[in-house]
């Protein structure tokens, strides 16, 4: 039977050794020349709300994107505190480290493992005037389908929402779950956003708030259709 410590321990996020912390914080110095690299564009609309000094928010976008989101923030956030949630797994723990690297906080949780207390964690993080960052369809999927736990956040602390998506002009894109982008250098990605000030205006159900931010993020995201 499986003791009381032992329990505890499958409870907590993966950690990484010190070989592999070396090796991530070199990869994330080399990453940080690449994203510079890139060259964001946006209608005047998109630019006009990025010059405002906006609220704390919740940020949601797809989870294929999440390169880019780190010097998204360094471009037009700078100096905003930001936290999101990645996964308790081991590759989680990278993407923990990588995040740490370009100033960005991180809370460890998935549906599937310290998801309950993750979400506690971050309702806090907000309510104590941090920025939250959600991929709706992370960690696992399905593909630009979006479940509630991120629209609960938006509707328990009243941050208002900032849907946000990253069209990429020239990318790879990996064979994974989510068909991962890659900007090649020096490629141009469009900023799209759709800024929600009062979440709890769609209704105080999730689910059905959740359908309707669905649609909205379609709206602006060019290929749903992979």
């Amino acid at each position: 039977m499986e003791s009381i410590e032992q329990a505890k321990g499958a409870e907590q996020p993966h950690r990484l050794k010190w070989w592999e912390l070396f090796l991530l914080r070199a990869l994330a110095a080399f990453m940080g020349l690449w994203l510079r690299t890139l060259r964001f564009s946006m209608d005047a609309e998109t630019r006009d709300l990025l010059n405002k000094d906006l609220p704390p928010m919740v940020g949601v976008g797809w989870h294929n994107r999440l390169f880019v989101v780190p010097e998204f923030y360094r471009r037009f956030f700078k100096g905003r505190r930001v936290k999101t949630m990645v996964s308790s797994s081991k590759d989680g723990a990278y993407m923990t480290e990588f995040f740490r690297c370009f100033g960005i906080g991180t809370i460890r949780g998935s549906q599937r493992r310290r998801g309950v207390q993750a979400l506690k964690e971050l309702i806090q993080a907000s309510r104590d005037g941090w920025d939250i960052a959600i991929t709706p369809d992370g960690s696992r999927g399905p593909i630009y389908v979006m479940k509630p736990g991120a629209i609960a956040i938006a509707l328990k602390t009243g941050a208002p929402m900032l849907l946000v998506s990253f069209n990429f002009g020239a990318a790879h894109r990996f064979k994974s779950w989510d068909r991962f982008y890659l900007p090649l250098p020096f490629s141009q990605i469009e900023i799209k956003l759709d800024w929600e000030a009062e979440p709890q205006s769609l209704g105080e159900d999730a689910k059905a708030v959740t359908e309707v931010l669905q649609g909205r993020l379609d709206v602006i995201t060019d290929d749903l259709n992979v």
